[in-house]
């Protein structure tokens, strides 16, 4: 069965796109903070930049919850909004952000940019009577803002809504949709090689630099040497003349390569290629091929669904994903298996959309038997994000698991990673999910007590012990011994449990719409 060919959903309103993404890359925190409070926005920022808007809108909401300072606070809660309504398709709750900024934060600096951001979403809304009491109340308030010529904008295009032509969204086939997966960063060298020769180009793969047989890049001194002659360019393209595939330090790749200079240092290397090729990546290195073929076009759909956002909404940025668990594996050409791409092959282009949206599909590897709302773990409302029973996940090989950690490996993993918790006395789980997942947890020691959020024990000690945040806290001499169920987030699809479901007889529907609710595939 095929599906419609790959989609881009488009934003309704370009001028609210520009506007929020300049908010969210410009920055909204001040400067001078706490070393607690720096190492919390430098983390939410981090997950915005790699894709991961739920786990930004957590961080960002514990920044609103506990910082000591108006600014910070409100800083927090802008960036929020930003990401409901740019990330996150949900306008409704974006508002529901600016306005806590407009009214409880009234004086923070950070208001002048909630009343524009808000009065962008009810001009996208064709509430124009409500928007245009958002501009004017910004150039009320700050006659001198940063964007007082875009309120000015908005004011004249609000007045005369008539002239508008209507803008409905629209799912747009392509022929030729491609992906740009990082697959190293920070590197100092590579060595790139193919049967036929290697095209290099400039960076933005116009101009033809050379023809080679091997490639060997690197970088000396900031600047990009090719086969030691130093480049002028900060980045290069690689392809090969036949379309053959690239060997990276002897790992073969689909596709085209963009190398380019990284400001921390080292290089970038990112792999450009067909959707279609880059899963074929992909599904082997998330879900193993050898499993029931509905299984496997489930988490097809799911990741292209998933990849396909990301490109959505990071036109900006120099890579739509990056091959590693921060966005979802990817072993290029090497990590093929003909199960794997017959399941690409037989879902080509079939997405999960949720209000006509493409839904940012999360997915993990056994719920434990109920899987978790979004809000739950990230403080992120995502209506098909939300708890479902899930029994198969209960059949799945390695549901349960145990665990034994001294106190004193408790306290040197959190200290080391920014906690300041001193001679662990006892450990008590004080908030705990519908699902049963622990949420928080109440440290004694001897510097006095301390609050732990559960996802940020299991991250910070670490997630590969810590299976999941679905356990049970037993008190033992010098410790404790956890018994979980389960392992990783919870949110989306258990694969697990879509195993079982394939197991017996579901289809990739099936799965699909019991793990997210209220969607559609197509």
């Amino acid at each position: 069965m095929e599906g419609q060919k790959v989609i881009n959903v488009m934003h309704n309103n370009q001028i609210l796109q520009y506007i929020i993404m300049f908010m969210i890359f410009m920055g909204s925190a001040g400067h001078g903070f706490a070393y607690n409070e720096k190492q919390a926005m430098e983390e939410a920022n981090m997950y915005l930049k790699n894709g991961q808007y739920l786990e930004a809108v957590g961080v960002y909401q514990d920044i609103s919850d506990l910082s000591p300072r108006t600014e910070m606070k409100a800083g927090a809660i802008l960036r929020m909004g930003d990401i409901y309504s740019y990330f996150l398709n949900n306008h409704d709750l974006a508002l529901e952000k600016y306005t806590i900024v407009t009214k409880k934060y009234g004086n923070s600096a950070h208001a002048a940019n909630a009343f524009l951001n808000a009065g962008m979403i009810l001009y996208e809304k064709r509430s124009y009577k409500e928007a245009l009491i958002q501009f004017k109340t910004y150039l009320k308030r700050f006659p001198h803002g940063d964007r007082k010529e875009t309120a000015e904008f908005m004011i004249e295009m609000c007045s005369r809504p008539s002239t508008l032509t209507e803008k409905k969204q629209t799912l747009h086939a392509a022929k030729d949709e491609t992906v740009r997966a990082l697959i190293m960063s920070g590197v100092p060298e590579i060595r790139v090689e193919s049967t036929s020769l290697l095209e290099v180009r400039d960076v933005d793969g116009k101009n033809r630099l050379n023809k080679f047989q091997t490639a060997v890049i690197g970088i000396a001194e900031g600047i990009i040497t090719l086969n030691g002659t130093y480049l002028s360019n900060n980045g290069l393209v690689i392809m090969t003349a036949k379309g053959d595939m690239l060997s990276v330090n002897g790992a073969p790749y689909r596709g085209n390569l963009k190398i380019q200079k990284r400001t921390a240092g080292g290089m970038d290397v990112i792999n450009i290629l067909d959707v279609e090729a880059y899963l074929y990546g992909v599904v082997p290195k998330e879900m193993s091929p050898q499993w029931y073929p509905e299984a496997l076009k489930a988490q097809a759909i799911a990741a292209r669904t998933y990849v396909l956002y990301q490109k959505g909404k990071n036109k900006n940025r120099d890579y739509d994903a990056i091959a590693s668990t921060t966005s979802q594996m990817y072993g290029g050409a090497g990590a093929e298996m003909e199960a794997s791409n017959q399941a690409v092959d037989e879902t080509r282009g079939m997405v999960i959309l949720y209000n006509g949206q493409l839904a940012l599909t999360y997915f993990h590897a056994n719920s434990g038997g109920m899987t978790e709302d979004a809000k739950s773990v990230w403080n992120a409302d995502i209506p098909y994000l939300r708890a479902v029973r899930d029994d198969y996940s209960i059949k799945a090989p390695n549901y349960s698991w145990t665990l034994s950690l001294s106190a004193d490996e408790i306290r040197k993993a959190l200290n080391h990673r920014g906690f300041e918790i001193g001679s662990i006395e006892r450990l008590v789980p004080v908030d705990v999910s519908p699902s049963g997942r622990i949420q928080k947890i109440k440290i004694f020691h001897g510097g006095g007590e301390a609050i732990v959020k559960g996802t940020d024990f299991r991250i910070k000690i670490d997630p590969t012990l810590i299976k999941s945040t679905l356990f049970t806290m037993i008190s033992e001499e010098d410790g404790i011994r956890l018994e979980g169920k389960g392992y990783g987030h919870g949110v989306g699809m258990s694969q697990g449990g879509a195993y079982i479901m394939a197991r017996e007889g579901c289809s990739y529907s099936d799965i699909l719409k019991h793990y997210y609710r209220g969607v559609e595939i197509r």
